[in-house]
């Protein structure tokens, strides 16, 4: 009698963060970065992505994340590459964050109102582990960054960075002796355009923006592919090459 062949592979987890224009139910995704892990091994695929969340960033958010309320408006709506996203996302077994409800809240609506299925895998938080690993007073990302012995590079909040800090701690907290390496510089967005200078005075109102229609630009965006590159990729700032070493 002839036995089945068995097919095992390593557990495939996508490590996320989302950036947003603040932490309202009405609020919106400005940027998502994420990485993805199989098993304890990073892998260079990566995701990083900002958007026009056709509202304005609360001032507290921009602060945060950097883009101010001109520049997001001449940015890809998210729904143009929600299918992608979702397509991206799906190769996951199981999906890492740190505050993973928050996170989860937006990146969920966000597709729901693209027309795309939401995402369907288990989810896994590094902020609740962290928590009942050291308590909640120390759960805030930078404080567990803290305790393993890593930190941003800059004071502005990245997506892309944020995630691959988060799976360095997702990986401290499941006992991997695996070391990641340490990005010293990042880039933006890769699909960041270009805008015009910003006017003088208070801003215009802003104007609704049809999703993207035309084959031209369908195909100008596709031929931005390369938003899905690897990390050290990303790691060469504008006037910078990346100094990537083991710690």
């Amino acid at each position: 009698m002839s036995i089945p062949a068995v097919h095992t592979r390593k557990k495939r987890m996508i490590v996320l963060d989302t950036e947003t224009t603040g932490k309202l139910t009405y609020d919106r995704i400005v940027t998502l970065g994420a990485v993805r892990l199989e098993g304890d091994e990073l892998q260079r695929e990566s995701l990083y992505l900002i958007f026009d969340p056709s509202i304005d960033s609360h001032p507290e958010a921009i602060e945060s994340h950097g883009y101010d309320n001109w520049m997001t408006r001449f940015q890809d709506l998210f729904s143009d590459l929600a299918p992608r996203i979702h397509t991206w996302l799906s190769w996951a077994d199981e999906l890492v964050m740190h505050d993973c409800r928050f996170a989860m809240r937006y990146l969920q609506r966000e597709l729901c109102q693209a027309g795309v299925a939401e995402l369907t895998q288990p989810t896994s938080c590094t902020m609740e582990r962290a928590g009942e690993l050291w308590g909640r007073e120390s759960s805030d990302l930078d404080e567990c960054l803290k305790r393993i012995g890593k930190s941003r590079i800059y004071r502005i909040h990245g997506a892309l960075e944020d995630a691959y800090l988060t799976a360095a701690l997702y990986l401290h907290q499941i006992g991997s002796k695996r070391p990641i390496a340490r990005v010293n510089s990042w880039s933006p967005p890769k699909n960041l355009k270009p805008h015009p200078p910003r006017p003088p005075g208070e801003l215009p109102s802003r104007t609704e923006k049809k999703r993207l229609g035309t084959i031209e630009d369908a195909h100008l965006l596709l031929s931005q592919g390369s938003a899905m590159a690897s990390p050290l990729q990303y790691a060469s700032g504008p006037r910078s090459t990346p100094q990537a070493h083991s710690v």
